[in-house]
């Protein structure tokens, strides 16, 4: 049970005095603009920033809605964000102390079995994209970059158990009319498993029509536009024009062309920046059905603020399509770095150890694996891209230091 607070106020009124959350929060390093992505209001919005700072710094809680249901989002929150039951237990009362003095930023998330604050890793930490040098070219005797261009077909798809799973899952969903959700970093081979599932489909010939819809602001994508994409990538017809007469000429084109045998899986890319009220339109898509067949099956790919969209205590006006969403995450490399560059010489008919160092791969695992400024969780960067990056980096260095195969020494200082 939350505490009750010593110097009650009533519902939008306030004593101007700051409550101990806010004080909490800062020792958490967690930022406001995160908890009011949290929070929800009656209304169904998220509240302002002014609305949030009211009630941290001001004890100022909105009239419309009740202050117990903010109180418990925000109590989650602060849980999930790794204080304790007792600092919870207390973080709505007054806050008599100087709110300029402020705790060190807390580093026990990482004992402390709850889910770590948001992470926040500096950009600088991560290697550019660089291109191997000709002089490495020649030092290692390739005539290509290893890692340009480097997935022509699905022979070049590197699959770690991890990556089979979900290629599997993708296809999976795409036959039978499921909605999954494929959630990874930047960088993590979510679009190679997106075009490995078109190029299985044509290849192997199965009767799945893809449907993508063309508008880049996913934040825009409407309705009435998954609409048109429908239409268009499965008929010769145009979109009727009203929304009604859109929906009624969609269910009818996809009963046909279900009876005749066929499938259709909606796959939308950028799927981190679709609003709440088009993840609810969508899943009206997924529900029409003929007899016992979905018509349409979902398949959303996106990074890694789609789980925080599909997290069903942040936007719980969304449950109903949230509890029907399958998640999977694409891992990093981890364990499976050697098979991976292994692969990508292989292609070139290189072998890695003419180029690799056996101590070169603990190295890396070491300079790719990432603190947070929030806790002492580490976060292993260990994906496609930035694995590719930082390899060409270190050919690059050990080629300008006459180093005959990259070693641990060339990867820590590259």
């Amino acid at each position: 049970m939350l505490a009750t607070q010593t110097q009650p106020v009533t519902e939008g009124q306030s004593n101007s005095q700051p409550i101990k959350a806010r004080r909490l929060l800062m020792a958490l390093g967690v930022r406001q603009a995160d908890l009011s992505k949290h929070v929800v209001l009656s209304s169904g919005r998220h509240p302002s920033k002014p609305i949030i700072t009211g009630i941290l710094a001001r004890n100022t809680w909105p009239g419309r809605t009740p202050r117990g249901f903010l109180q418990q989002q925000i109590a989650d929150y602060l849980r999930q964000a790794g204080a304790s039951e007792k600092e919870i237990a207390v973080a709505f009362e007054i806050d008599d102390e100087s709110s300029d003095q402020v705790r060190p930023i807390r580093q026990d998330n990482a004992h402390s079995g709850r889910s770590p604050a948001p992470i926040a890793i500096e950009e600088n930490q991560l290697p550019e994209k660089v291109m191997l040098t000709q002089t490495a070219r020649r030092h290692f005797g390739l005539f290509r970059d290893p890692f340009m261009d480097d997935v022509q077909g699905a022979e070049d798809v590197f699959l770690a158990p991890d990556q089979r799973y979900i290629r599997e899952h993708m296809f999976s969903t795409a036959k039978h009319g499921g909605f999954l959700a494929v959630i990874g970093e930047s960088g993590a081979g979510k679009s190679v498993l997106r075009r490995d599932l078109i190029d299985r489909i044509q290849r192997e010939e199965h009767a799945i029509t893809p449907i993508f819809p063309r508008t880049i602001d996913k934040e825009r994508l409407t309705a009435s536009a998954v609409c048109d994409a429908i239409i268009e990538d499965i008929s010769q017809e145009r979109p009727k024009r009203s929304l009604e007469a859109k929906a009624r000429q969609i269910e009818r084109l996809l009963t046909g062309s279900s009876r005749g045998g066929n499938s259709h899986v909606l796959i939308i890319e950028e799927a981190h920046d679709l609003t709440v009220a088009t993840l609810k339109y969508l899943k009206r898509f997924w529900e029409l059905e003929d007899g016992f067949r979905r018509l349409i099956a979902i398949i959303l790919i996106g990074q890694p603020e789609l789980k925080g969209t599909l997290d069903e205590r942040r936007n719980w006006q969304a449950r109903e399509v949230i509890r029907r969403i399958e998640v999977a995450e694409l891992a990093p490399l981890d364990s499976h770095l050697e098979a991976y560059l292994a692969m990508k010489l292989k292609r070139l008919g290189k072998e890695a150890g003419e180029v690799l160092e056996a101590d070169a791969y603990d190295a890396m695992r070491e300079r790719l694996t990432l603190q947070s400024r929030s806790s002492r969780v580490p976060i292993s960067m260990l994906y496609p891209l930035v694995v590719n990056n930082f390899t060409v980096k270190c050919m690059n260095l050990a080629a300008e230091l006459g180093q005959r195969r990259v070693n641990a020494d060339v990867v820590k200082g590259a």
